[in-house]
């Protein structure tokens, strides 16, 4: 996408030009719909949040003040969406949502063809699944999407020294409850889920 989007085709896709939105939901709809996947782990929870994200978009085109990345501005919405659903669905991730999204939607996941590294994978994903909602936002946006700091603290409306706080915060945690997650599964004989340990 090089250097983003241009705010000239903002403005005319806000002037109601079918051809500038086209023009914008082109140029990013790959980065929404990753962002959306590694989110909620779920093609049509994503595909949801991604039409909102653009129906969202397209309703405050004329408000918008050429200040920042239309990309940002686009994440921010998917972001706030996907939070919204955390709020009111409160999810975990299970085993079953990790191997749903295969290594086409999800390159990375190809690291993880043994079997070890798919439970150490496993126990990752399932204490992300239990993180406060905008905490998790903020390790996805950051370690699976590569934002910024400062962009991650525009988009969900906190001080960057706040968000790495809560990163610095959430890698131990996560770190923690994976170890324990896998000690226990390992005495079990399970493989590791969603559930709290």
């Amino acid at each position: 996408m090089g250097d983003g989007v241009a705010w000239e085709t903002v403005k005319r896709a806000a002037g109601g030009e079918p051809a500038a939105r086209r023009e914008l939901v082109e140029a990013t709809l790959d980065n929404v719909w990753a962002l959306a996947m590694r989110m909620t782990r779920s093609r049509d929870t994503a595909g949801d949040v991604v039409q909102e994200t653009y129906a969202r978009a397209f309703e405050n085109l004329a408000d918008l003040e050429p200040n920042g990345r239309f990309e940002g501005y686009l994440a921010r919405i998917a972001t706030n969406l996907v939070l919204e659903r955390w709020r009111r669905q409160r999810p975990t991730l299970s085993t079953a949502d990790l191997t749903a999204s295969d290594e086409a939607d999800e390159p990375w996941l190809a690291l993880a063809h043994e079997e070890e590294d798919r439970r150490r994978l496993s126990a990752i994903w399932a204490v992300v699944g239990r993180l406060e909602p905008r905490v998790r936002a903020a390790m996805l946006l950051h370690y699976a999407q590569g934002e910024p700091y400062e962009s991650i603290g525009r988009i969900l409306n906190v001080p960057v020294g706040t968000l790495k706080t809560w990163l610095y915060r959430a890698r131990g945690e996560v770190r923690r409850g994976a170890e324990a997650l896998l000690r226990r599964q390992a005495a079990l004989g399970r493989t590791p889920t969603g559930d709290a340990p």
